[in-house]
């Protein structure tokens, strides 16, 4: 198989098309599929040399599979293949394609099975592509098996026009809306050859033809019509043609340096005006007809096909809303119930349901009996609408709306209009847990991939969608029942799964979701995810990669959906670190850490930046032997580094102060100050004064009495108009220097209108040898102070707070130690909770 004698064909096919193109450009329509003709022979021949697997096949897509291929146009490829065969034929084919390049031509090519087919088909582009798709060598019956699956697929003539249209309305709106741009693009401005190959697209699937021609036998075009639409194809296609002959590649944008080349090779002359004007003029008259007759026919199209569409025997579309076809449609076939809304999900331009089919819909209603729900055909259909791959969100709220979900679901119809007497939860139950189900489906949106990257790149691998659907349509579904919701609502969750007849380990996915849907959000925001074993025991709990995906999902969905004002780039980023932290556990399970291994390697890596960033070691060493080994624990080298900057400053006596904005909008404070009793009490007390959100804190005394304590706020408006490191050094100096009576600093403060039981939770942490307090109650002004007040008065120690508000609730964690730097004992214990329920 000789490469020069290939390329020679492909070159003197090019050559002699410019040849003739140049002596008669009106001899475009021949040229344009006699390159088609002889590319097609070409690659059959090559792909003949190739001995490819006679199981495989070669088509072609786009304008080639029209057999419209200009002088550089790409020759846009299908290869398709048996399924799940792709590492079989991959290094043959890949020989192939680069063999192609060599030649010369200029291919786009996609390497597909027909289960990757389907997976795609749902996208305009591609089901466009294959639609125009012709066999050119290799096995006719997988070429036909594709064929078959466009049909079957969920694009109706309506759908794909109101696709098309939409997608001739952005592109219009690229370039201006206006056909005459003075260095306008003839394939994709108004007017252009795209517009006809819209018009040409909707009518084609419509009445499943191939070519332009049988829509005059349609009464789609009329006979005058269609001539015009050719005589611009026409047109254009020389302009196009003497493009690429001008530019040698290809290029669709009439741009001023080739506007004389083109008017020259298409035979204008000067005479009362200039070629070049001669030629634009025809070309924006030729643009006008076109954007006038693409008006006229998409108008016809949707005023006679889209307005009325008939789905079936039950139901029909009229001017964008689902009707049915008799009045008995519901009595005679109770499926309906369900099917309606899966239409309404599959034609995702139907503004709603018609209000006759509404009113029989509330008389028949009574049919959704208990059992309805254990038919198979409902199941199916209940399933199938929650596969599809859009209108899902809507099809739900519609059923909600009109109590064919609460019945469907008697558990549903438990929450529904049920409000939960907190300022944590802005909707009723039902609604909120629509509105998870509204945030997981966007993860699923191509449009709205840069909105959650993460989410997005997860639901991208997702086989089954419908399952994390059904997690977020059953974690909350046994509020208002008593005891745990998430416990009651899995079993109802694995009831259910169970009469729609899916396996085993689906069934065990999403009742497991539902049960542990708020353990993420739990450990995320209350433990320390630096701490080895609370990645390794979360890492127990959720078992596999593919949980976990599923959770993260389902948690971030489900807070968004809460309140407004519950989401911001702390929680995201909490998330996220739990996320990867514990996944890298799932896939390599690294042993537990040593805790001096981990000492050693962080002073390790300190020396070698000290060094390279120009401090003087012995100052750095200095205040580094003063500091207890669980500063290098809790801190990374880049937060080191930070505070010696603070630290090293010889002129910066008594408290100094620095702050930086964190990669997760989260304004970190560092104070540094000789220790006094209720320091901590006295920063924040500054910090709350000033309406700041304090998320995280971090407190830690040295071995000569200095404190080192880090306070991290949410990034406000507040921190543009202040200096906060200013601030707080002059309120904690003046302190300091006018010894302050604290006791007369506090103040208590009531939320008017909300009660919330408080919770106070003790427990052990066995890495830092500290009392865990976990304390949950509504949010008050000033609460963290009054907090910070309490240990000051019982002489107990803070060592670290995660700070976590939850709507109008607060979820804090406090580690703390008593006056002997040792774990709080029972009578502490108690003391101390009683202090918190008499003062706060």
């Amino acid at each position: 198989m000789e490469l020069s004698t290939f390329k020679a064909r492909y070159q003197a096919l090019q050559a002699s098309l410019v040849v003739d193109f140049l002596n008669n450009p009106n001899s475009v329509d021949a040229l344009v599929q006699r390159r088609s003709d002889e590319v097609d022979i070409l690659l059959c021949d090559i792909w003949q040399a190739f001995e490819v697997s006679g199981q495989l096949c070669l088509a072609a897509v786009g304008g080639y599979g029209r057999r419209e291929l200009h002088l550089h146009s790409d020759i846009d490829l299908l290869i398709l293949i048996p399924n799940g065969a792709h590492d079989t034929h991959q290094k043959k084919l890949s020989k192939f394609l680069t063999f192609l390049w060599d030649v010369g031509l200029e291919v786009g090519h996609a390497t597909r099975d027909i289960a990757d087919c389907m997976k795609n088909i749902h996208d305009l582009s591609v089901v466009t592509n294959l639609s125009e798709s012709r066999i050119l060598t290799g096995k006719e019956s997988l070429f036909m098996r594709m064929k078959a699956m466009i049909k079957s697929s969920d694009w109706s003539s309506q759908s794909f026009f109101v696709g098309k249209q939409k997608e001739q309305h952005n592109r219009h709106l690229n370039y201006s809306n206006s056909a005459y741009n003075l260095e306008p693009n003839l394939k994709e401005s108004p007017g252009g050859l795209r517009d006809i190959q819209t018009v040409a697209w909707v009518a084609k699937w419509y009445f499943d033809v191939d070519l332009l021609s049988d829509l005059v036998d349609k009464e789609y075009l009329t006979q005058d019509e269609y001539n015009l639409l050719i005589e611009a194809q026409s047109f254009l296609w020389k302009v196009r043609f003497a493009l690429h002959v001008i530019a040698k590649r290809r290029e669709d944008r009439v741009a001023f340096q080739y506007q004389r080349g083109v008017a020259k090779v298409l035979g204008y002359a000067d005479g009362d005006s200039m070629a070049v004007e001669q030629f634009m003029r025809e070309y924006y008259q030729t643009a006008t007809k076109v954007a006038r007759l693409n008006d006229i026919l998409l108008q016809l199209f949707e005023e006679s096909v889209l307005h009325t569409q008939h789905l079936n025997k039950r139901f029909v579309i009229s001017h964008g809303y689902i009707y049915m076809t008799e009045s008995t449609v519901f009595s005679r076939y109770p499926s309906a119930f369900i099917e309606i809304f899966l239409l309404v999900a599959k034609h995702n331009y139907v503004t709603g349901i018609s209000a006759d089919t509404l009113r029989q819909m509330q008389k028949d209603i009574g049919l959704i009996d208990k059992n309805y729900y254990k038919k198979r055909q409902n199941n199916r259909l209940f399933i199938e609408l929650l596969q599809q791959k859009k209108g899902v969100n809507k099809a739900l709220k519609l059923m909600n709306r009109y109590a064919v979900l609460e019945r469907y679901i008697p558990a549903f119809g438990k929450i529904t209009g049920l409000m939960q007497y907190d300022l944590f939860h802005a909707y009723t139950v039902d609604q909120h847990t629509l509105f998870v189900i509204r945030n997981l489906r966007r993860f699923f949106v191509t449009e709205f991939a840069k909105e959650f990257a993460l989410c997005s790149e997860i639901a991208a691998t997702i086989v089954k969608p419908e399952l994390l659907f059904l997690a977020g349509l059953f974690h909350d579904i046994a509020k208002g029942r008593g005891g745990n919701h998430a416990i009651l609502g899995a079993k109802d969750a694995q009831d259910f799964l169970k009469h729609h007849r899916f396996k085993a380990k689906d069934i065990s996915l999403v009742s497991g979701l539902v049960e542990q849907h708020l353990l993420m959000t739990q450990v995320a925001q209350k433990q320390d995810l630096e701490d080895f074993e609370v990645i390794n025991q979360f890492a127990k709990t959720v078992k596999s990669v593919e949980f976990l995906e599923f959770l993260y999902l389902l948690t971030v969905a489900d807070i968004r959906a809460t309140k407004a004002d519950l989401w911001n780039d702390w929680k995201d980023s909490l998330l996220k670190k739990l996320f990867y932290k514990t996944k890298q556990q799932l896939q390599e399970k690294p042993k537990p850490p040593s805790l001096n291994g981990q000492v050693k390697k962080i002073e390790k890596a300190l020396i070698g930046a000290v060094i390279q960033q120009g401090y003087d070691s012995v100052q750095v060493k200095k205040i580094l032997d003063t500091l207890p080994k669980d500063y290098f624990l809790r801190y990374q080298v880049d937060d080191i580094l930070w505070h010696l900057q603070c630290l090293t400053r010889q002129s910066d006596k008594g408290v100094k102060v620095i702050s930086r904005l964190s990669e997760h909008n989260v304004v970190d404070i560092f104070v540094h100050s000789e220790d006094s009793k209720g320091l901590f009490f006295k920063m924040v007390s500054i910090i709350e004064k000033l309406g700041l959100d304090i998320v995280d804190a971090k407190i830690l005394t040295s071995k000569d009495n200095k404190s080192y304590n880090t306070i991290s706020v949410l990034q406000d408006e507040i921190l543009d108009n202040i200096n906060i490191n200013q601030v707080i050094k002059t309120q904690l100096t003046q302190w300091v220097k006018n010894s302050v009576d604290i006791s007369k600093m506090i103040e208590k403060y009531t939320h008017r209108h909300f009660d919330h039981k408080m919770k106070i939770e003790f427990s052990y942490n066995n890495k830092w040898d500290l009392t865990k307090v976990e304390v949950s109650m509504i949010d008050k002004q000033g609460l963290l102070s009054n907090i910070a007040h309490i240990f000051y008065e019982l002489n107990i120690h803070l060592m670290n707070a995660r700070i976590s508000t939850m709507g109008e609730r607060v979820e804090d964690v406090f580690f703390i130690s008593n006056a002997d730097n040792k774990p709080l004992n029972k009578a502490e214990e108690t003391q101390l909770k009683q202090y918190f329920q008499e003062k706060l």
